[in-house]
Order: C-alpha cells, then sequence, then structure tokens
C-alpha cells in the first residue's frame, strides 16, 4: 500500500466540511439503530437473548451450534439465555467493543499520518457501511424470507445467521464488528505493502484478503461457540468449515479484495474530478459493490456449490469431518 498523501494535498476547509457530513450521518444512524435494536426490538424482529424459546428464523434447533452442544449446554441456555445477557455484561464486555475501538482508533491514527485524514476517513466510513450493510442485509434477508426461500440442497432454510451481543448497533451489525472490519482489513492490506513492497495493488488486495481471512478462521470458531455465542448460523449450508458456513470466509476474502482496490483508486478520482465528486464516486461504487457482493453471494451459494458438489457426487462436505 502506497502512501497517496505526497500527491493528494490537504484540504482543511473540504476535510471539516466532509467530517461534518459522513460522521454526524453515521452518528445519527447508529443513535437510530441502537434505539431500535434494544428500545423497540419488534420492529427488525430481533432475538430476544433471554428468551430462547422465542427464537424463529432460525430457533436454537435450526442452528449450527445445536449440534455442538450438550445436552446440558441446551439445558442451560434455555434456561438462562445466552451467555453474558444482562445489562453489566452488554455494557463491559460486549463483541469486545472496547478493544475494537481501541485498535481501529490506533488505525485510524496511522491511516491519518500516512494518506491524510480524508483518505484515512474514507477507509473508516467506508469499510464500516460497506460490512454493516453486507452482514445486514443478509441477516434481514434470511430473517423475514425463511421458510419461503430454498437452499441448494433444496431444503427449506429457516434464516441466515444474527448477532446476539452489542451495545451500539448499525441496523442489525454491532458497531464492534464494523470497527473490527475496518482494523483488520487496514492492517492486513497494509501489512502486505509492506511484506511485498513491489506488488501492485491487485497483489496488495489479494494478499490482505487472504490474511484476515485467516485471521477470521480462526476467530469466528470461538466466536460462535455454546461458551460465547456471539452470532449463530442456521444449518442448511452444503460446505462448512469449522461449522461455519464457507461463504463466510469467501465474503471475508472478497469484500477485503475488493474494498482494498476501491479505495487505493481514489487518488486517480480526485485528479479526475476533484475531492467532491470522488469522495460521491467512491460511496456510490461501494454501495454499487455491496449489491454486487450480495448477488454474486445468493447465486455462489444457490447454484454453484450444489453443481460443483453433485460434480463430486458428494450431497455436503464439512471441514474437519464430524465438526
Amino acid at each position: 500500500m502506497q502512501s497517496h498523501s505526497l500527491y493528494v494535498s490537504a484540504d482543511p476547509s473540504f476535510d471539516r466540511k466532509f467530517a461534518f457530513i459522513t460522521y454526524g450521518l453515521l452518528i445519527l444512524l447508529i443513535v437510530f439503530f441502537t434505539y431500535l435494536h434494544h428500545g423497540r426490538p419488534d420492529v427488525l424482529q430481533v432475538p430476544d437473548n433471554a428468551n430462547i424459546s422465542a427464537w424463529k428464523n432460525p430457533s436454537l434447533e435450526q442452528t449450527n451450534i445445536y449440534d455442538r452442544m450438550t445436552g446440558t449446554e441446551r439445558a442451560q441456555v434455555r434456561e438462562k439465555g445466552v451467555p453474558g445477557t444482562g445489562i453489566l455484561p452488554v455494557l463491559f464486555d460486549s463483541q469486545g467493543d472496547l478493544t475494537a475501538f481501541i485498535f481501529a482508533i490506533l488505525c485510524f491514527i496511522h491511516a491519518r499520518k500516512h494518506y491524510g485524514f480524508w483518505m484515512a476517513s474514507c477507509f473508516l466510513i467506508g469499510s464500516f457501511v460497506f460490512t454493516g450493510l453486507q452482514e445486514s442485509i443478509a441477516i434481514l434477508l434470511g430473517r423475514f424470507t425463511a421458510g419461503q426461500a430454498y437452499a441448494a440442497a433444496e431444503q427449506v432454510t429457516h434464516g441466515t445467521y444474527f448477532f446476539t451481543k452489542g451495545v451500539l448497533w448499525f441496523i442489525e451489525t454491532p458497531v464492534a464488528v464494523c470497527l473490527s472490519w475496518f482494523w483488520i482489513a487496514y492492517a492486513c492490506v497494509f501489512t502486505a505493502g509492506k511484506v511485498f513492497p513491489r506488488m501492485g495493488v491487485l497483489g496488495r488486495a489479494t494478499i490482505g484478503g487472504l490474511t484476515a481471512m485467516i485471521i477470521d478462521l480462526w476467530l469466528d470458531p470461538v466466536a460462535t461457540s455454546p461458551e460465547f455465542m456471539m452470532w449463530l448460523w442456521a444449518k442448511g449450508d452444503l460446505i462448512r468449515v469449522l461449522g461455519i458456513n464457507h461463504s463466510n470466509f469467501v465474503g471475508w476474502f472478497l469484500l477485503i479484495f475488493l474494498f482494498a482496490i476501491l479505495w487505493e483508486w481514489m487518488p486517480a478520482l480526485v485528479r479526475k474530478w476533484g475531492r467532491a465528486k470522488a469522495t460521491i464516486a467512491f460511496f456510490g461504487i461501494v454501495l454499487l459493490t455491496d449489491v454486487a457482493m450480495l448477488i454474486f453471494l445468493v447465486v455462489y451459494n444457490t447454484y454453484f456449490v450444489r453443481n460443483v458438489l453433485h460434480l463430486f457426487g458428494v450431497s455436503e462436505l464439512q471441514i474437519p469431518p464430524g465438526w
């Protein structure tokens, strides 16, 4: 990742307007959806952590974690709810909120020093919205269309997945998750550029995306364990890696790969159109890429995976077997 601050000149006046509009709008959205999630959970049908029996799309029995639980663990969850349920745990140990904020601040300070306030902010806000929209749309589509859609195995689906913990929310994604995506993406792509300085943007984006995907391979099995249950995935996936739909990891790689390319394209947009138009173009392309990614993942899961497995005479695949 090359430093663009050398040829993207600072513009304090533009930076102030940009910060007021973008950060102001993002804060308003977070306040609104945080209230909606905690204060009016009926609107988006937010599952109640304390009342597991009321879950639907998916119910506890329809999640992958159900099969990983012992009988004692199932009984305990039904009686006491999701581990960490309660006001104090939510406030002080929810989804690693404090850790996510600290790492995000450190990475933003680093990005601002190397690329300037505007580009650092575009990475932060762009990646925040990029992942928040992607996650939330997938969650809500599964929640509100389950029972009518069909999985690749031609079985009725029971939703997709959902997060259980978070103080602040962006639609149906914890703010901590969006911030974690930012700092992991930034750190991985920047490090790729330092380790492989002669690589072009495609190479840096590829190495960064693969590195982030490997990190997620370590994090998600713990986050989805019976001890934490930070997020839950519905059954029905044909290929599972460590008990999680493999498209989760495919999505991690593709999102970071594509976003890194879009972000590094910004200086060229500035030289062509100026900062104002470049900003609009960048966020517009981010939103369009989000839509394209969702369509790709639906087609990929519904048609491509099924057909590939059928070629090898396999109905489903678990890596490792029996997980």
